[in-house]
């Protein structure tokens, strides 16, 4: 005799996914870029001058004032921008965010992208935005 599953028609929905694994893996991933890009910022504030304790003062204000954590930059990078330009004004976003880039060229092995017009003309939280989302689609291709 010949037996057949019949599908089960209590199917979960919602936030269940069929590979946990899978799910586990871009939650590992994200982390993992979250403490690159925070390495690369705490690199590009050394270059600038600010110590880890002024560092910790500047995350402090920006939660305090803005929201936003640490661990919440790459997904909103525009506040963040205009947070630290709150403290440290236009000129000194400015070289901010020039320290920044050449840190995340180096870290993620992008400077020769970087050299390339569009994405110099692309603002700072635009670019974070992209490695997030390029970063994600990797992720999922795997």
């Amino acid at each position: 005799m010949l037996e057949t599953t019949k599908p089960i028609a209590n199917e979960q929905k919602g936030l269940y996914h069929s590979n946990l694994v899978a799910v586990f893996d871009l939650s590992e991933r994200r982390e993992t870029f979250v403490a690159r890009v925070a390495d690369c910022l705490s690199r590009a504030f050394h270059a600038i001058g600010s110590s880890s304790e002024t560092q910790e003062i500047v995350y402090w204000n920006l939660l305090t004032t803005r929201d936003i954590r640490k661990s919440e930059i790459i997904d909103n990078p525009e506040e963040f921008f205009e947070g630290l330009e709150a403290i440290y004004g236009e000129a000194g976003l400015s070289v901010f965010e020039y320290m920044l880039r050449r840190e995340l060229g180096r870290e993620f092995d992008i400077t020769a992208a970087l050299d390339l017009e569009v994405i110099r003309r692309a603002s700072t939280a635009d670019l974070l935005h992209l490695m997030a989302a390029a970063e994600l689609e990797s992720a999922i291709e795997r």
